[in-house]
């Protein structure tokens, strides 16, 4: 019998997250997830808190995908590693940044079956601290999860970073309640242990 699931957070209901969002967070820019299917339905996948989480935020699950939904009168940035462009729209402009949802392999097929995507300007964020989520584990120094690297561009592309604190807050208890089901809740302190910023 398959588990009952929640319609909005797609979780089962005995881990709903629901309850813990905050109201979206408004933002300026628009952002665009593109979601590699083999990481639709993984417990520990944080790109439902962002679409969740953000009042413009759209996610979209495939291989290939249209361009259509990023091209138009806004300019629209990559969140990749790469040759970094600044971005330079005026802040009352449209923006949309796109932000690919999966692992590093999955990340790099979707780049290579979407050669449009390929040819937008690049966002990179500076190199900072590591990540703090500690469900699963980073395989290079500076890796982050989905909703780490968004909403760490938004800061940077928006400047605001206060706004963004209340989804922070629900992406820290996110992980705290991981660890307690995984039964590796950490003394508060150590490493591992979300700090909200």
């Amino acid at each position: 019998m398959a588990r009952a699931v929640c319609t909005r957070c797609e979780r089962p209901l005995s881990i709903c997250l629901c309850a813990s969002l905050p109201a979206p967070v408004a933002t300026a820019t628009e952002l665009l997830i593109l979601q590699h299917p083999a990481e639709a339905g993984h417990a520990k996948n944080t790109a439902t808190l962002l679409r969740l989480g953000l009042s413009r935020c759209r996610l979209l699950r495939g291989e290939h995908f249209d361009p259509a939904a990023w091209t138009g009168p806004r300019q629209a940035w990559l969140l990749y590693p790469g040759a970094a462009t600044e971005p330079s729209a005026p802040a009352t402009a449209e923006r949309l940044l796109i932000l690919l949802d999966g692992s590093w392999r999955q990340s790099r097929r979707l780049l290579h079956l979407n050669p449009a995507l390929a040819a937008l300007p690049r966002l990179a964020l500076p190199p900072g601290p590591g990540g703090r989520y500690a469900l699963r584990r980073a395989h290079r120094p500076g890796q982050l999860s989905t909703l780490e690297a968004g909403l760490l561009a938004l800061q940077q592309m928006e400047g605001d970073e206060a706004r963004f604190r209340p989804l922070w807050q629900a992406f820290d208890a996110f992980v705290a309640a991981g660890l307690r089901r995984a039964g590796r809740c950490p003394a508060p302190g150590l490493p591992g242990v979300p700090v909200v910023p």
